[in-house]
């Protein structure tokens, strides 16, 4: 079988390539990139005029919420999502009911990925890095990496016990496992409901200081110097975590660090109507920080954008704004709100997008992800983006179960419109049937 992606712009951080041509794949796997490509033999034919190729797109922080919370999603919805939004492989947080902490259930996530009806793409688990995410003893973590875990986390309830963060980063290290840290000090954080600022205290709510999350960084940031461990921050959001990242990574540390679309497309401003499907955590902030968040993208001091997509039931939102859960639904919207925001208004570069994407979080987390080299993964992982499609978020025409987005009704610019990872797991109606071509011979 010989498929042909043609005539686009081929955008491939893994090798520096930006140029216009075809992506030649044969029997699952890409075999030829370039200006020019033999079209000898073809199957099946991509034109690609006026859309980005790139590889296929990587999201390491994702809540599929199965096992134990399929009200909320399930790992064939959540995979389904993640198709939609142009990703090929998405990592899977711990904090399921039970938690990820031993071999068995990731046995789980990963036959469960596997199987013929769910959304045909490639699932990484994040192991729980303490037993039971309870933050009091390290889970045994050698055993969750011969089950097939790329990372711990402790996501979800964050360890607050630092000598207990010190030996899990040591036990980690030697391990060569990646941490995926969420930095909330919950005694700062307790009984909040979203930043603390003048529209906090306009809208009568208890805010979350900001030095929740930064002393949290801080911390984590002066252990993994200390232990060596590869760290890695999610959902950075406030000004002074970012400076903290970046004189980190200036000192050696190993860092990295992540920001999620909701943290650079709105402000606490936009919680003004009380709506829960702005409410997460870390909360949104201000212009302030934002703006430090775009320099930052921009230099290079936040390596990733993720979703953190956080599904919940429409009961569960459907409360008073100070009762909701903390979480936004956010894997079939994270590519066009960063194409709007940031691509489209030149913060961004295009191939610096795709590394954001696609390419830094796979080399994170050492996933056989992120790039088009020929044989470079075990199946061809190809994303199709049509940067000048404008449409309108509609959460109820998502494959997500979870509709608790604040990005409903927004006007986005750009798209991912097919996703192929060893076939074609996901085609939008937007990719006109014109385009796809089977040659007769």
């Amino acid at each position: 079988m010989k498929t042909l992606f043609k005539g686009g712009r081929i955008l491939d951080p893994s090798q520096e390539l930006d140029i216009f041509g075809s992506v030649m794949v044969e029997d699952g796997q890409v075999v030829e990139i370039g200006p020019e490509v033999d079209e000898r033999g073809l199957d099946e034919i991509y034109s690609c005029n006026g859309l980005w190729i790139t590889p296929g797109l990587v999201d390491m922080h994702v809540h599929l919420r199965e096992p134990g919370q399929e009200k909320r999603e399930t790992i064939k919805t959540g995979t389904q999502a993640a198709a939609a939004g142009g990703f090929t492989n998405i990592c899977c947080m711990p904090n399921t009911t039970p938690p990820l902490d031993n071999s068995a259930l990731i046995d789980f996530i990963l036959d469960k990925a596997a199987s013929p009806d769910a959304g045909g793409i490639f699932v990484s688990p994040v192991g729980a890095l303490t037993h039971k995410n309870q933050g009091q003893t390290v889970a045994d973590l050698s055993s969750l990496k011969r089950a097939g875990i790329v990372a711990a986390s402790d996501d979800g309830n964050p360890t607050q016990n630092s000598l207990v963060m010190a030996r899990a980063m040591e036990f980690c290290h030697q391990l060569d496992l990646p941490v995926l840290v969420h930095c909330e000090d919950t005694a700062l954080s307790a009984g909040t409901s979203m930043n603390d600022g003048a529209t906090a205290a306009m809208l009568g709510l208890k805010g979350m200081p900001r030095s929740a999350e930064e002393i949290m960084v801080m911390r984590n940031c002066v252990l993994a110097m200390n232990t060596g461990c590869d760290i890695h921050i999610l959902r950075v959001s406030t000004w002074g975590g970012v400076e903290m990242v970046r004189q980190f990574k200036h000192l050696g540390a190993p860092v990295t660090c992540e920001v999620c679309p909701h943290h650079f497309f709105f402000t606490d401003e936009a919680v003004g109507e009380f709506d829960p499907n702005f409410k997460t955590t870390p909360p949104l902030r201000t212009e302030v920080d934002i703006d430090i968040i775009l320099q930052a993208l921009q230099d290079g001091t936040i390596d990733c954008i993720a979703s953190d997509h956080s599904p919940y039931a429409p009961f569960e939102v459907e409360v008073p704004f100070d009762q909701a859960p903390f979480g936004m639904a956010g894997l079939e919207s994270a590519v066009a709100a960063t194409l709007t925001a940031l691509t489209d208004k030149g913060i961004l570069s295009p191939l610096e997008t795709v590394r954001k994407l696609s390419t830094r979080p796979a080399e994170i987390l050492r996933l056989d992800a992120g790039t088009l080299k020929p044989g470079g993964t075990p199946v061809a992982q190809v994303t199709l983006i049509d940067p000048h499609v404008e449409w309108t978020y509609d959460v109820q025409r998502t494959f997500s179960k979870g509709k608790n987005s604040p990005f409903h009704g927004i006007n986005f610019q750009g798209k991912a419109v097919l996703t192929y990872c060893g076939n074609e797991v996901y085609r939008d109606p937007r990719f006109s049937n014109e385009r796809f071509e089977t040659p007769s011979f």
